[in-house]
């Protein structure tokens, strides 16, 4: 069974809100030790570890992949959780799964800033992305406290904040113009 511990931060303005508590154990801030990744992407300020299903922390039987961003002032502060490609009813029955537990622990989700996307204060995301030719994924994602400051820096070091990320994972076409970042 896949737990809930997610959290995106809808911000405005750069402020920086209470988060929840890091997934898998993980603790939000200074990476001391992570298992060691599939593979790692650097750009800017931000070093993401990425692990495919079967690797710690991406275990379980409806994960594909994980991703850890790691901010080089704040620490960890992003996790991406995507599901492996599922058909419904299967997608349907773990996403209903998913959303129940989002309620039952912050309340009625509002739409997010993507298609197919909710949130809730203090900022749970879930999403459902196209996964092009290979069909459709379900994403969650949580940030800690200290992104906004990071995905600032990285707009400063990259030409673009580290939110539009996310927002390519959901495709140009599903974005909407929202004031989240």
């Amino acid at each position: 069974m896949l737990v809930f511990a997610w959290g995106l931060q809808a911000a405005a303005g750069g402020a920086e809100l209470p988060s929840v508590e890091a997934p898998y154990g993980l603790a939000w801030g200074p990476v001391t030790e992570v298992p060691r990744p599939t593979l790692v992407d650097r750009e800017a300020n931000i070093t993401a570890l990425i692990y495919f299903q079967g690797q710690a922390p991406a275990l379980g039987r409806d994960t594909q992949e994980i991703i850890l961003d790691v901010c080089r002032d704040e620490g960890l502060q992003r996790v991406i959780w995507f599901s492996r490609i599922l058909a419904d009813p299967e997608r349907s029955d773990l996403y209903a799964s998913i959303l129940t537990e989002g309620i039952r622990r912050h309340g009625k989700p509002r739409p997010g800033p993507y298609l197919r996307s909710l949130l809730w204060p203090p900022g749970v995301m879930l999403g459902i992305r196209t996964a092009s030719g290979w069909g459709e994924q379900i994403v969650m994602v949580s940030e800690g406290g200290g992104f906004a400051r990071c995905s600032e820096r990285h707009r400063e070091q990259a030409g673009h904040p580290a939110s539009d990320h996310v927002a390519e994972l959901f495709g140009s076409a599903s974005h909407r113009s929202t004031g989240a970042r």
